[in-house]
């Protein structure tokens, strides 16, 4: 199994998944999948008792997921395992919501379908782990969760996942507004995505991300790429972000950064206001 490929679909399918559109997963899902969890208690064996349990399932909840690191490895041409770790954030109709951080590890694995023969990728293990305590009148959706756990601050879906290589082979699917200000590092050869949620490593250098994020960052120094949402003032020759953080900014530079970030200023206004 092509374990690039298995990571990409983890990811649209955990996506949709959390957009209520489950589908996907289903129709991925081993006939012998074993399905544990996120709570204690909940242990689901064969692609039946999922379909029956989904079915008598109701609920009117929708979730936010934060950024998403994804590792991937596999041990036999025919197996990959695929692991998942985000905040998510559960909202509920009267407008409260619970966030806990989780972890979703699948086993991935190669099946012969019976007519053709064909090979297909399906989900043989699936585990979801939160940090919570189930409640007796919860089966699948944590619909009472409320009363047994306290979260923290909800997490907003802040702009669109993006992919960036992780400099450990992980996968990073980071939401661009979280995303502050991006640092090189290792001599220019890679780059630190410092985030709301904390910093990531990617493999890319900055010249490699301006050039594919132009929309996103601005480069303020040979070493720093700068997103301007989070900017709060410019000045001869630094750029301050809204954490305090300062960034420097070559003399010769000056106007035509401040001249951009304007620029930037005044088309998300417009977008904003429409």
């Amino acid at each position: 199994m092509k374990t690039k490929e298995m990571a990409a679909l983890t990811n649209d399918i955990v996506q949709r998944y959390y957009k209520n559109d489950i589908q996907p997963f289903l129709d991925h899902v081993d006939e012998k999948v074993l399905w544990y969890g996120p709570a204690k208690g909940q242990f689901l064996s064969g692609k039946q008792a999922i379909i029956d349990a989904w079915s008598g399932e109701k609920h009117s909840l929708s979730f936010s997921l934060g950024n998403v690191r994804l590792d991937h490895i596999s041990s036999h041409n025919s197996f990959c395992e695929v692991m998942m770790s985000f905040p998510v954030t559960t909202h509920y109709p009267d407008g409260g919501s619970i966030t806990m951080d989780q972890i979703i590890h699948i086993t991935w694995c190669e099946r012969k379908t019976e007519d053709t023969k064909e090979k297909v990728s399906r989900m043989l293990v699936i585990h979801i782990s939160d940090l919570y305590q189930k409640h007796k009148a919860d089966n699948i959706y944590p619909v009472h969760l409320n009363e047994v756990y306290n979260g923290r601050l909800p997490v907003m879906e802040q702009g669109r996942h993006i992919y960036f290589r992780g400099m450990d082979s992980s996968d990073l699917y980071l939401l661009s507004n979280t995303i502050m200000w991006v640092e090189s590092t290792t001599y220019g050869r890679h780059s630190i995505l410092h985030t709301i949620d904390g910093d990531f490593q990617t493999s890319a250098p900055t010249s490699v991300l301006e050039k594919e994020h132009p929309d996103l960052l601005i480069r303020c120094h040979e070493c720093y790429l700068v997103n301007p949402r989070y900017i709060v003032t410019i000045k001869r020759f630094t750029v301050t972000l809204i954490n305090g953080k300062t960034l420097p900014i070559p003399e010769k530079k000056y106007t035509a950064f401040k001249k951009a970030v304007h620029g930037r200023w005044v088309e998300t206004t417009k977008q904003a206001s429409t």
